[in-house]
């Protein structure tokens, strides 16, 4: 099959699961902006890949004529056309509006229901601006498909498991309970911003610093306007934006994965982090929690915004034995099986394949 996507960028785990979408031979038509189209906010996340070995790309800087877009997009001859983000491009929407009715659109959404306003106004103008643009939407968790749902996605119409975190890169062997506690040092990987929250971060870790008697370092992996916030704490080693194997090593590396997002979609971090078989400590308003952390199981799920709950956390965390570390990993080294860039290639490909042999379009009348 031919199958195109409309992104708003690159990532790794994005190239892992489109690599193994080609090996099942499909041929791929990608269409995403470069670093400098992202703008300064995003300058500090530079993902080195090689996505020419296995599709056709095509960057944009300037927000690509839409008139151009859909006639390049309708010279590849799709069977599927996927785009991200449904309020996010006039071309991508054009090219989604103007294909032969065959092709299966599908809007790829990540977002989580918060009864923002701007939600609200999607939910109520759904028919004329979400259904005139796509036929399915592509989720990767049940808190994302509630929200394709009340934009007026029938459960047919719904495709589940959209993201997944490479996990023949971060997987990782069994690890012992004293390999684990001999880390002694939690690990962020994000962005350096406020709804990532890196002002809790940095509040709980200086807290938890404080009241412990024995305290664990913080390695933090990422870049942005916050970075001072954690540059100067004691214990906090920073190490700016890293690529995905040397992620991958320092996960290997670590006791205990933190991310105390005020809001985070999904999160890959959390399968990333699962598969190389650490302890997690994620924020309650992070969408990859349902899925990826069973609380007390292989860690906890920690309220959004609290700083003495995240330093309490942590201060749990780092005061545990061996054996109840090694518990944790073998727990979330078993969750991360649940997904991989292998299955989620197959089971796109399936999805494409019987939505075209039922003629494209839904699968059902919208609701």
């Amino acid at each position: 099959m031919r199958i195109a996507f409309l992104l708003n960028g690159m990532t790794g785990y994005l190239d892992a699961q489109y690599r193994q979408l080609h090996q099942l031979g499909n041929e791929l038509l990608i269409v995403t902006p470069d670093s400098n189209a992202l703008g300064e906010a995003m300058a500090d996340t530079s993902f080195r890949l090689h996505v020419e070995e296995y599709a056709r790309l095509i960057t944009w800087q300037a927000q690509p004529a839409s008139a151009e877009l859909v006639e390049l997009v309708r010279a590849f001859e799709p069977d599927a056309v996927l785009m991200t983000s449904w309020n996010y491009s006039d071309a991508y929407r054009a090219v989604m509006r103007n294909v032969p009715a065959t092709v299966v659109r599908i809007l790829i959404m990540d977002n989580l229901w918060r009864a923002a306003p701007r939600q609200w106004l999607g939910r109520a103008t759904h028919r004329f601006y979400v259904d005139t643009v796509a036929d399915a939407a592509m989720v990767p968790s049940d808190r994302s498909e509630f929200y394709a749902r009340r934009l007026g996605f029938a459960a047919e119409d719904v495709i589940r498991g959209s993201l997944s975190a490479d996990v023949e890169l971060f997987g990782s062997p069994q690890r012992s309970g004293e390999e684990i506690a001999s880390r002694r040092c939690f690990l962020y990987v994000g962005r350096l911003v406020a709804h990532k929250g890196a002002d809790v971060l940095a509040a709980a870790y200086r807290e938890y610093r404080s009241t412990t008697e024995d305290p664990w370092d913080l390695h933090v992996v990422g870049a942005g306007p916050l970075d001072p916030l954690l540059r100067d704490i004691p214990g906090v080693t920073m190490h700016g934006f890293l690529q995905p194997p040397e992620v991958a090593d320092l996960m290997r590396a670590s006791a205990c994965l933190v991310l105390p997002s005020h809001i985070e979609p999904y999160g890959v971090v959390v399968h990333e982090a699962a598969a190389a078989g650490l302890p997690i400590l994620c924020s309650d308003f992070t969408g990859a929690v349902p899925g990826m952390l069973q609380d007390g199981y292989n860690g906890w799920v920690v309220a959004a915004g609290k700083d003495a709950l995240w330093a309490e956390a942590m201060a749990r965390m780092s005061s545990l034995s061996p054996e109840r570390l090694a518990s944790m990993s073998d727990v979330s080294r078993a969750i991360s099986t649940r997904l991989s860039s292998a299955g989620w290639a197959r089971n796109l490909h399936e999805e494409i394949e019987r939505r075209r042999r039922a003629g494209g379009g839904r699968l059902v009348s919208s609701p």
